[in-house]
């Protein structure tokens, strides 16, 4: 039999455990879980451009001309076996405006060269909160080139590092479901020397993949 002195104070112990038990429910609904987004990065499909007077494909590597030794129409790309990027965030804007950091494994380097080369590479798998995005939001903060003699080059980087902001089609990010974003690398203009001095202008497109 229980004492009646124990009686009011496991009543508030109960009350107490009841309200906590309300608090864990009711927070539970109002914070749904993220929803898992998988970004892949792949080179934008090839387009027919005209360079030191033949055809090249922009989504491919050219091969180099030696008989060209002046230098200065020489396409640059002829000249790197590497440009290693290290993507140091990612984020995505909702319909609110709001900027939302992708939350996923970075900082991540990559080989551009081996991506215009028809080599993907995905992303450490990443989450979003539930909701609605517009864009995509790339942040690089090292480049390096890589050149067929051997040598290299690290870039200086812009305050803030090279930032891209990309639109993409609409899409929505679901509790409990992943969406797959593929972000496309187009290397026209992206890779240039100016006075001997190399350049870096990077160029994105975001597609969703169904």
């Amino acid at each position: 039999m229980i004492s009646r002195r124990w009686i009011p104070p496991l009543f508030f112990l109960l009350i107490a455990l009841a309200f906590i038990t309300a608090c864990i429910n009711h927070n539970d609904e109002s914070d749904p879980r993220p929803g898992d987004v998988q970004l892949v990065l792949t080179a934008a499909p090839a387009m027919a451009t005209s360079t030191a007077g033949t055809t090249a494909l922009a989504g491919a590597v050219p091969m180099h001309d030696d008989d060209d030794d002046d230098g200065e129409d020489d396409d640059i790309l002829s000249r790197l076996s590497q440009v290693n990027v290290t993507f140091s965030s990612l984020l995505a804007r909702n319909l609110d405006g709001e900027l939302v950091s992708l939350v996923t494994d970075l900082p991540l380097t990559v080989d551009l060269i081996s991506v215009l080369n028809g080599n993907e590479v995905t992303f450490p798998a990443g989450t979003l909160p539930p909701g609605m995005y517009d864009q995509i939001v790339v942040v690089i903060k090292k480049v390096e080139f890589v050149f067929v003699d051997g040598l290299s080059k690290a870039l200086t980087p812009p305050g803030g590092g090279w930032t891209r902001i990309i639109p993409v089609e609409t899409f929505e990010v679901i509790d409990g479901q992943t969406i797959t974003i593929e972000l496309r690398f187009r290397p026209l203009h992206a890779f240039e020397e100016l006075n001997g001095e190399f350049e870096f202008s990077p160029d994105f497109e975001c597609h969703r993949r169904d």
